[in-house]
């Protein structure tokens, strides 16, 4: 029987067209996960849970060819997938997760994430940041961000990154995709880079 990641990727593949930008996203948000995981007090399912979501965040982009509401596209298919290594309320966590790479953040109208147990939405909200700050970092699809290292203080978490150059527009997107994990955290979220000179 496949794994989980083994059924992600074999969804991915039947829809996502750029499997490199979500090889990367993934790769990011798993850093970010595990420089987070001991402060949010997680274990090893939500991070599979991530990484499965990170796989399939654009697989959306299939069903729209101008990528408007690909972040609900991807969702839906996440849904409609029948999962042998997700559980039914996995498989609507995987996909919140994924539904929330983009766009706006929960609000109190959005009626699957209001479905979900408080501590389901609460899940979503981590690992959601999560996903929308990896896939900012990204925001080129050129992988320009190398690697990331996080250090939570008292009043902020700080995300490390470490290019291969300028990141300009991986830095406006952070800024940008940074609000849903700030939610989750209740503090700021900021970033710099490894190197000032950068």
């Amino acid at each position: 029987m496949p794994t989980l990641v083994e059924e992600s990727l074999a969804l991915r593949a039947r829809y996502d067209e750029e499997p490199s930008h979500s090889d990367q996203v993934t790769k990011l948000a798993l850093q970010i996960f595990d420089g987070l995981r001991d402060w949010f007090g997680l274990g090893e399912r939500p991070r599979e849970l991530l990484q499965s979501a990170a796989l399939l965040h654009d697989i959306g982009w299939s069903q729209t060819p101008d990528g408007k509401g690909h972040h609900k596209w991807s969702a839906k298919l996440i849904q409609e997938q029948a999962w042998k290594k997700l559980t039914k309320d996995e498989v609507r966590i995987v996909a919140q997760i994924a539904r929330y790479h983009r766009k706006a953040v929960p609000q109190a109208d959005h009626e699957e994430f209001q479905a979900l147990p408080a501590t389901a939405q609460k899940l979503v909200m981590v690992l959601g940041g999560i996903l929308r700050i990896a896939d900012g970092l990204d925001r080129t699809h050129l992988a320009r961000v190398e690697g990331v290292e996080v250090a939570v203080f008292d009043a902020e978490i700080l995300v490390r990154v470490r290019s291969t150059g300028a990141w300009d527009a991986e830095r406006a997107m952070f800024e940008m995709k940074k609000d849903m994990l700030e939610l989750a955290a209740k503090r700021t979220v900021h970033c710099e880079p490894f190197d000032p000179k950068v």
